[in-house]
């Protein structure tokens, strides 16, 4: 799973407006790019904000509160031998549980912030020594060989999304890996600014 960038290039012409998950402030201007980096500001749809660029340029619905795509659930969570809630909001990735016994886990993501948001999971003992990217956030391809579990993409404020993944016994990080432009050029790093936290399987 470490060649994600590749994958989802791959899928590209399926659903390219799918893939590109904005993560906007309330007016909208931060857009994710497929390879993990960001487009500068204005490069998406127009901006709700009524300053208006939009050179049609993929993104997500580029909406005044910076919604991604919709919901695209990961997974079958009737398969599932638990299900922990995630609430995802600025800045905090709290789950209902701390840990949970192995097996396959249901992650109910619910964004009850302002901004779009997504749930990654590696394996990972420390969720804040993740091998970083230039940019900050964090690099998913330098990942060790197996680490990467799986994620639910970036989906809007206000709703639930659920992803259902294979959890062995060990330690997992669970995180947001936005990193999203403002109106005036500053970058806002979901994962630096704290969405962050560590979750346990047991054995």
């Amino acid at each position: 799973m470490r060649n994600r960038r590749g994958r989802r290039l791959a899928g590209l012409g399926i659903g390219l407006a799918l893939l590109l998950a904005g993560c906007g402030s309330d007016d909208g201007a931060g857009v994710r790019n497929v390879d993990g980096t960001q487009s500068p500001s204005g490069s998406g749809t127009a901006s709700g904000s009524g300053t208006g660029s939009g050179s049609g340029t993929a993104s997500g619905s580029g909406t005044a509160s910076g919604q991604a795509a919709a919901c695209k659930p990961v997974g079958d969570a009737a398969t599932s031998d638990a299900t922990i809630a995630v609430e995802l909001k600025e800045w905090t990735v709290l789950p209902a549980r701390a840990d949970v016994p192995a097996g396959t886990v249901t992650f109910e993501a619910r964004n009850t912030g302002e901004d779009a948001h997504e749930l990654v999971v590696v394996r990972a003992a420390d969720p804040a020594s993740l091998p970083l990217a230039a940019d900050g956030t964090v690099d998913e391809d330098k990942l060790p060989e197996g680490a990467f579990v799986g994620e639910i993409e970036a989906f809007p404020a206000k709703q639930t999304c659920p992803g259902t993944f294979e959890l062995a016994a060990g330690s997992y990080a669970l995180f947001c890996n936005i990193l999203e432009t403002e109106a005036d050029g500053a970058k806002e790093n979901h994962y630096a600014n704290g969405m962050r936290t560590r979750f346990e399987a047991r054995g």
